[in-house]
């Protein structure tokens, strides 16, 4: 397999026939139909379903044909890096993130990434799953709290530290230990209307099982619930500090801390630092200079 093979199947893709990949590539359509033939010879597997009227790329032919124009997009990489060796910053990233810290943050980020490196794409994916980076072809991935036995590269950006609130109504009362939430109302982020909160007050750790009435998989709608009087929420500091500050919530257990989750950057190994990729890191850092999400440059919405 080389990549002129993958060049030409990934024309073919494109352009949607063989005649027309081989008009752009300025070659005779025998020779192209004969080297992609030998590449499915080689794997294989058939790659494009021909018919009389139209042609179309089959599951595997998909999968291929994203890795090629990956492979494609890095060749095209190392030739820029050796004719232009100034570090430029250029090419595409595809990026995978939490939903939560992207639409609270991302938006901001990737502006300022258009500003200073106009030469460089990114595709930005949101998800609360964690994709495999090599198998889904990403170039990095930010995570939450990433296992330190990962064979990945990982660095950290942020530390996003939790509070427990309620509105103002809900709070008649002053409670100074954790166990006194079991009489409140409690909101619970995630599946299921039990759960454990944990605690820590300088050496001491406790923990309370809690059952809730109302438990929702957005941080955002929780953070709306908690306002409106529905009970008292665990949310990160940065999407509520607004909402303390201002005197819709209030903050409970001020002297009992939250464990906090590290957010972190992570990509496959060291080589896979490219020039874009360490500038595009390099912002995610900038942004959160304090190396915590509440007390970064950026604020949700501002």
């Amino acid at each position: 397999m080389d990549l002129n093979t993958l060049k030409e199947f990934s024309a073919i893709a494109t352009e949607g026939s063989f005649a027309a990949a081989a008009r752009k590539l300025g070659m005779p359509k025998s020779t192209m139909s004969k080297r992609i033939q030998d590449l499915e010879a080689a794997l294989g597997v058939r790659l494009i379903e021909r018919t009389t009227r139209r042609l179309n790329l089959t599951a595997e032919g998909a999968l291929v044909l994203a890795r090629a124009e990956r492979i494609l997009a890095d060749a095209g990489e190392i030739t820029r890096a050796l004719s232009e060796p100034d570090g430029a910053v250029r090419g595409h990233l595809r990026i995978a993130a939490p939903l939560l810290f992207g639409q609270a943050y991302l938006g901001q980020i990737v502006a300022a990434s258009r500003r200073l490196y106009p030469d460089l794409t990114l595709e930005i994916v949101l998800t609360d799953s964690q994709p495999d980076l090599i198998e889904e072809g990403f170039d990095a991935a930010i995570r939450v709290s990433h296992p330190a036995d990962s064979p990945f590269v990982s660095q950290t950006i942020a530390r996003s530290h939790r509070v427990t609130v309620a509105a103002p109504e809900l709070c008649d009362l002053v409670i100074d230990d954790p166990a006194d939430l079991a009489g409140l109302p409690i909101l619970l982020y995630g599946i299921g209307l039990v759960q454990t909160w944990h605690f820590q007050q300088g050496k001491l750790d406790k923990s309370v099982r809690l059952a809730g009435g109302l438990a929702m998989t957005s941080y955002f709608a929780l953070r709306d619930a908690a306002i409106g009087g529905a009970g008292v929420a665990q949310m990160p500091l940065f999407l509520v500090e607004r909402d303390i500050a201002e005197g819709r919530l209030m903050q409970l257990l001020p002297n009992w801390a939250c464990p906090a989750a590290e957010l972190s950057f992570v990509y496959p190994s060291p080589q896979a630092l490219t020039a874009r990729l360490r500038a595009f890191r390099d912002l995610l850092v900038q942004a959160f200079p304090d190396g915590t999400l509440h007390g970064g440059v950026l604020r949700p919405g501002g």
